[in-house]
């Protein structure tokens, strides 16, 4: 099963990564356990959204089919917390999400390679490939049209606590999943700006209620490992590009 397979061929950073973000999850519910916080239903899906996050993005980077698998549960779970976070531009924006690891799933299907780490032949990488300089004016247009777009819809017509930071990693986040959708690597530039405005927005939403919560600190936790992820996905994916069959293009 493809599940199990996609943790082959793995190199030591990845699994150090990996490693970490569940110690740091860990660290996280102890540090709370210990001071008195009473754990609840959201307490649970924030951690499951970290853990699958951070399983989605690393498959992503290795450019395994898995990533789609965890993508559908991460999409669910970090949905459900920004709801109750009132980040309603990322509730919109998972919504999409689920819907895009259907569509992404299909399209890599297509596009498939062997893995040149590991003897296995059932172990599946992406093809990757670039953009063009036709293809960067239209991704720039595109992500500015979504981002003022997304902006004015969440100030005047949704309670958003930050309307125009929300609309920021929205508008970047739909235009790097429909390029990591259509398979190319500049989409980890994209992810790495969409990583430090999370980070941003959920730090600025604790320091505006004046308060260091579980679902907080969880979700910077996450978007730190997504950014050091996003750094190496593009790096992994200029590799995938290199050594990929070329008679596919």
């Amino acid at each position: 099963m493809f599940l199990v397979k996609d943790f082959k061929g793995f190199t030591t950073y990845e699994k150090v990564l990996f490693a970490f973000i569940l110690i740091a999850q860990i660290f996280i519910l102890v540090y709370f356990w210990n001071n008195g916080e009473a754990f609840n239903t959201l307490s649970v899906i924030s951690a499951i959204s970290s853990i699958s996050g951070v399983a989605c993005v690393i498959m992503s980077a290795k450019g395994r089919l898995s990533t789609f698998f965890y993508g559908v549960i991460q999409a669910a779970t970090y949905g459900y917390v920004s709801y109750k976070s009132f980040l309603f531009g990322e509730v919109s924006l998972q919504v999409v999400f689920g819907i895009f690891q259907f569509i992404g799933l299909y399209a890599w299907l297509k596009n498939m390679h062997s893995d040149h780490h590991t003897d296995d032949p059932d172990v599946q990488e992406v093809d990757s490939r670039g953009l063009s300089i036709r293809g960067w004016l239209i991704t720039i247009a595109v992500t500015a049209l979504v981002y003022v777009g997304t902006g004015y819809y969440l100030d005047n017509f949704t309670e958003a606590k930050q309307p125009f930071v929300d609309a920021l990693s929205v508008g970047l986040s739909l235009v790097a999943q429909t390029l990591m959708t259509l398979r190319y690597k500049e989409q980890w530039i994209l992810w790495i700006v969409i990583n430090m405005v999370s980070i941003f927005l959920w730090a600025r939403l604790m320091l505006q209620n004046d308060k260091l919560t579980f679902e907080g600190l969880s979700a910077v936790t996450m978007w730190v490992a997504f950014l050091i992820n996003s750094v190496y996905g593009y790096y992994y994916w200029k590799k995938l590009q290199d050594v990929q069959v070329t008679e596919k293009y």
